[in-house]
């Protein structure tokens, strides 16, 4: 038994092959996939930033001024608020992008779902991340291809 009193030699690589392969996952991830966590998880911060802000009970449409779900949702995933209705300069995602996913989870996904994943999101441990829902993941993934994003 080693004397508790006395330095522990550690082994270095043995420390880094155990990081690796977290820090592998990381970098394998999508650009794309990110990105959607992101935007996700930025909606509930931009929903829960005011009390005077209702959160959105459904998708609502694409809109110039950047309301309701759908200007929060662009805002997340573009990085940028509308200008004249355009996203233009995107810190993120493009405004093309970020559209075909909002339209997509618009048509195939139920609002509740998006909705029960961002708060899922928002109460996780930031190391352990929720799953992503299939819908949800099929969207970004044919956007993804769509766009090259």
């Amino acid at each position: 038994m080693p004397d508790p009193t006395q330095p522990v030699e550690v082994n270095s690589n043995a420390l880094a092959s155990a990081v690796t392969p977290a820090a592998t996952r990381l970098r394998r991830q999508s650009r794309s996939f990110r990105l959607v966590i992101g935007l996700l998880g930025a909606l509930m911060v931009l929903a829960g930033c005011s009390s005077a802000m209702r959160q959105p009970t459904d998708y609502g449409d694409i809109n110039a001024k950047g309301e309701g779900f759908y200007g929060n949702f662009m805002y997340g995933c573009t990085g940028v608020q509308p200008t004249d209705g355009k996203y233009t300069n995107a810190k993120l995602g493009s405004e093309d992008f970020c559209k075909c996913i909002f339209t997509g989870l618009k048509k195939t996904v139920d609002f509740s779902d998006v909705r029960d994943f961002e708060e899922a999101q928002a109460d996780a441990d930031e190391d352990n991340p929720p799953t992503v829902p299939k819908g949800i993941e099929k969207v970004r993934k044919d956007c993804a291809e769509e766009h090259r994003a």
